[in-house]
């Protein structure tokens, strides 16, 4: 049900026509204001489904009359739904949206061609497809089971499809951040260089770059203990069809106590077979 603007706010005035002779084109703020309107998206979360419209204006700055113009127009297109006075959650048309996705994602359709194959080479480990996202890593497809037998427990693997996972950290984001092109990994620095030491990868730009320059140079990264001490994973780049651009990772995650006794080639060789196909499939 779209939104009713409170009764003390009153609409904003129309736009007067354009002068004789002037452009009758939209002003030019007219793209920033839908980047901002879509901003409203960004602020909600696995840990915050419910956003109050004064939280979206204390976060975003916007007046009370905007805020309220933005969930509206959100709502009128189905993308938020109110589920109570002043507060509001994601709409129906993500839902249309996300079922579209299923049916047309290119690394969506491949991944289930290919990844259930790989995680049955090896039964108690989950195989990852995950890709780019902005600044984040998302994962995109996985197969194996629910939860890994290790440290003698049951270890869920809490990696559901559009699960955004660090950046900067684990497997499955160190094999994409290595492989994306030496300008953006750059930028990616000194914008967020606090993350990237606390992270391991280096306390300067040159640790930072000599260190993913090795993962490029292995072709894969491999962790013992990184998110959870009881469990390993090997990661491998998946690279668009013709090679140019990287489109995500294929990852195994498995139980560290057995990781030793495997064979860490076959580990690696299986997994980059895996992102071969992946890529061959992409169109």
């Amino acid at each position: 049900m779209p939104p009713e603007l409170p009764p003390e706010l009153t609409p904003e005035p129309a736009t007067a026509p354009p002068a004789a002779g002037a452009s009758a084109e939209a002003p030019a703020a007219a793209p920033g204001s839908l980047v901002r309107m879509l901003e409203v998206l960004d602020q909600f979360a696995p840990d915050q489904p419910v956003i109050r419209v004064d939280d979206l204006q204390a976060r975003l700055g916007y007046t009370k009359s905007t805020a309220y113009r933005y969930v509206k127009a959100l709502c009128d297109a189905g993308l938020l739904a109110q589920a109570s006075q002043g507060r509001y959650s994601l709409g129906p048309r993500i839902v249309e949206l996300e079922r579209l996705m299923r049916i047309a994602d290119p690394l969506l359709q491949a991944g289930e061609a290919v990844l259930p194959d790989l995680a049955a080479e090896m039964p108690n480990s989950m195989v990852l497809l995950c890709s780019l996202y902005r600044d984040k890593v998302l994962c995109v497809h996985r197969e194996g089971p629910e939860a890994i037998e290790a440290g003698g427990d049951r270890i869920s693997i809490l990696r559901a499809r559009g699960l955004p996972l660090p950046l900067f950290q684990g497997a499955a984001s160190l094999a994409i951040l290595a492989s994306l092109p030496a300008p953006r990994i750059r930028a990616l620095f000194m914008q967020r260089q606090a993350e990237m030491v606390a992270a391991g990868l280096g306390a300067d730009w040159p640790a930072v770059r000599q260190r993913l320059a090795g993962i490029r140079r292995d072709g894969q990264v491999t962790t013992v203990g990184r998110f959870n001490r009881h469990l390993a994973a090997v990661s491998v780049p998946v690279r668009s069809r013709d090679g140019a651009q990287i489109a995500g990772s294929l990852t195994r995650i498995m139980p560290a106590e057995t990781f030793p006794a495997q064979d860490a080639a076959w580990l690696v060789q299986r997994l980059q077979a895996g992102a071969s196909e992946v890529s061959a499939r992409l169109a």
